[in-house]
């Protein structure tokens, strides 16, 4: 059987199914992280463990909504458009918005692990096959 040439594929579509569920999933692994740390970590590092340091007799000189204020003020130039007192108030709302995408993150990562080794199988399978007729 003659294939047309708009049907032809170099990779079997079990491959390229593979491939993207790979490339899903790692980019789910990296908004996991990004969500992680603008989320729990920032609210941790603010509310926890940045007033310990300063009851231990540590000066008090560097908070995660300090970072962010000199990052997206002064290093990305938005102060044109966001003032302080505005950057102030939706820093909250952005730290617990992260918190409930980083839940969101951690159980699609989950369910895209569990396909991509799923498709990963069916490829070696596959390959497998190939393999035993030669």
């Amino acid at each position: 059987m003659i294939q047309g040439l708009e049907e032809y594929n170099s990779s079997p579509p079990i491959e390229s199914n593979f491939k993207r569920q790979f490339k899903a999933w790692r980019i789910i692994a990296f908004m996991r992280w990004i969500t992680f740390i603008l989320g729990p970590v920032a609210i941790f590092f603010d509310r926890i463990l940045q007033p310990w340091m300063v009851s231990m007799g540590l000066p008090n000189i560097l908070t995660m909504e300090d970072v962010s204020k000199w990052l997206i003020l002064d290093v990305l130039s938005l102060s044109k458009w966001i003032d302080v007192d505005e950057f102030i108030e939706l820093y909250h709302h952005v730290n617990w918005v992260s918190c409930a995408l980083f839940v969101v993150f951690l159980l699609w990562h989950s369910i895209m692990k569990r396909k991509t080794t799923q498709s990963a199988r069916n490829l070696t399978l596959l390959e497998e096959k190939m393999r035993g007729g030669i």
